[in-house]
């Protein structure tokens, strides 16, 4: 065999080796970098994913007992606290009464809204079951308004009194609802939306969206134009997640 043959087949086959890993090093190291947010934005928008799971699950099986097959819209931690209405009252905390907890408790704590929606007495407080706190880094929310049926007209408020029994107020809706996510400060780049239809919409942020430092920070602020579910034009500026 040619000596030199040999070395220059050598010499090519580590040339070849490292464009390879100079390439393979170009799409790992991006890849790594943005890794530093993925996993707060993943578990954002799985638990969204929950979020709709435990709305349709609560409408078709008419969770509350109001005797309407209606989605929730009051917040995002009634899921977990209320309490069905054949046992009137809001005793969540016993086995007599409990609560419904189609979402687990770590989301329900992470509700950035600090008031609690009574639903005619039946939805039991937070405080019986935990603290606030956001849930890896976001914070989740129940959205206002749909802009695709009317911008603020009565029909597009995701809040609607549908008439059940036990009167419960302006917490459900027949057809919609909205939910959002957005991060508690650097913990995530992107807020996050998602509605009855299963898509769920992601959109870069360019500065805090966090309403307040209060613990829970509430709903409104910064996140206002994020409470309510874009018309078709506007969700175009949007990413699908999936």
């Amino acid at each position: 065999m040619d000596p030199k043959r040999g070395s220059s087949t050598t010499l090519i086959g580590i040339v070849v080796l490292l464009v390879v890993a100079v390439g393979v090093g170009c799409l790992v190291v991006p890849a790594f970098l943005f890794s530093t947010h993925q996993p707060v934005e993943r578990s954002a928008a799985a638990c969204l994913m929950t979020l709709r799971s435990a709305e349709a699950d609560f409408r078709a099986n008419d969770r509350d007992w109001n005797q309407v097959n209606d989605y929730w819209t009051g917040d995002v931690k009634g899921l977990y606290t209320m309490t069905a209405a054949a046992v009137r009252g809001n005793a969540g905390t016993t086995t007599i009464d409990p609560s419904i907890k189609l979402i687990e408790l770590s989301v329900a704590c992470a509700d950035a809204d600090r008031d609690i929606v009574r639903a005619g007495g039946e939805n039991a407080p937070l405080e019986h079951f935990a603290v606030p706190s956001a849930k890896a880094g976001y914070w989740f929310g129940a959205m206002d308004l749909d802009r695709t049926i009317g911008n603020g007209t009565p029909e597009s408020f995701y809040k609607q009194d549908t008439g059940g029994d036990p009167p419960m107020g302006r917490c459900h809706n027949y057809f919609r609802f909205g939910f959002v996510a957005f991060p508690d400060s650097t913990a995530g780049e992107y807020v996050f939306i998602t509605n009855e239809k299963g898509e769920i919409y992601r959109r870069k942020l360019g500065e805090s969206v966090r309403p307040s430092t209060l613990t829970p920070p509430g709903l409104g602020g910064r996140l206002t134009p994020y409470l309510s579910w874009p018309n078709p034009k506007d969700l175009q500026a949007w990413e699908n997640a999936h």
